[in-house]
């Protein structure tokens, strides 16, 4: 299967107070198309910004990407004007936010929003938007469509706002559809739903999905691979299954053993010593040494590299599994 985007040695940047911070910090992987990739990690690890960094909407003044390729179906989005880039969004890359409700304009009905990006990015005529647009909200499971083609944002519950975005979303049969944290504000219940309905319109319209998340139970549900960040950079990329079976990096493993068992056992959860380094700061040496119960001396002199496995279906920056450390 060919890859429907590659980010290569991504960097974004910003300048505080004359201070570097490093937010993506050189990070290569692929999204296959069709395939769902879950970016996972800490708050403040850089996922988010990896997403607005491929959506061309890094914060300006102060933050820029400074290195890197992100290529979509052959084309570096990097080299594409603002003008360029507006076209891409929302037809061939969009995006669901964490909270809908910033994400709609209040003083606009569903309808006019909805109509709005079709006619925008398809070329649709008015009528033909309003059937595209109704036939989006049926897909994902609204009953009396028109009726919601009325309302004002504020007059939904936060689940159905959630699901008008994900129609937008996918009003314009997207190549790439990012979901930054998409479940969070929602109840258990709705959750799942909207999983099931990312992955139902996935499969309909063979759309990859890159998934951000801090919750390995949504992880689990949705992603094919697992992309693991801390601090700026990847640290594991894994199968889903093999991550959760063989966590190798001692991060992944933290991150596993804090999430609740289902199984009956209670048991104590278990935590991550200490915090995520503080943007801007210069560490020497491995980024997560500090916290992390199986370092050594070498993790406080030298910053290992992102190794590939022998089998080439996983990758990890540790030290642990460097040949060299191995002999």
């Amino acid at each position: 299967m060919s890859n429907l985007l590659e980010i290569k040695n991504l960097r974004t940047h910003f300048v505080k107070n004359k201070r570097v911070i490093r937010a993506v910090d050189g990070i290569d992987f692929q999204i296959r198309k069709g395939e769902t990739i879950a970016l996972v990690g800490e708050s403040g690890c850089g996922k988010s910004m990896t997403s607005l960094s491929i959506m061309g909407l890094v914060p300006s003044p102060g933050g820029k990407i400074v290195d890197g390729e992100i290529i979509l179906d052959g084309v570096n989005l990097l080299d594409l004007t603002e003008k360029e880039m507006y076209r891409v969004r929302g037809k061939d890359i969009a995006m669901i936010f964490q909270e809908p409700m910033t994400s709609l304009n209040p003083v606009l009905t569903i309808g006019d929003q909805l109509t709005s990006v079709i006619i925008h990015h398809l070329k649709l005529s008015k009528k033909e938007a309003s059937e595209r647009a109704i036939e989006m909200l049926e897909l994902v499971g609204f009953s009396d469509p028109a009726k919601v083609m009325k309302n004002y944002p504020h007059r939904l519950s936060g689940g159905m706002r959630q699901r008008v975005m994900i129609a937008m979303a996918m009003s314009c049969n997207p190549k790439l559809l990012i979901a930054d944290e998409p479940t969070t504000a929602l109840d258990v219940t709705i959750q799942a739903q909207v999983l099931e309905l990312m992955k139902e319109l996935s499969e309909r319209f063979s759309t990859s999905i890159l998934l951000i998340t801090h919750d390995l139970g949504v992880v689990s549900e949705l992603a094919e691979r697992v992309v693991v960040m801390y601090a700026g950079q990847i640290v594991e990329i894994a199968n889903i299954g093999d991550l959760f079976d063989e966590p190798l990096h001692p991060y992944t493993e933290g991150l596993i053993n804090s999430v609740p068992s289902i199984d009956g056992e209670i048991k104590r959860l278990q935590s991550i010593e200490g915090n995520v380094p503080a943007p801007g700061s210069i560490i020497k040496g491995c980024k997560f040494a500090a916290r992390c119960s199986r370092a050594f001396d070498r993790c406080t002199k030298e910053e290992p590299d992102l190794w590939l496995m022998e089998d080439g279906s996983r990758a990890v920056r540790c030290f642990l599994y460097d040949d060299e450390e191995a002999n």
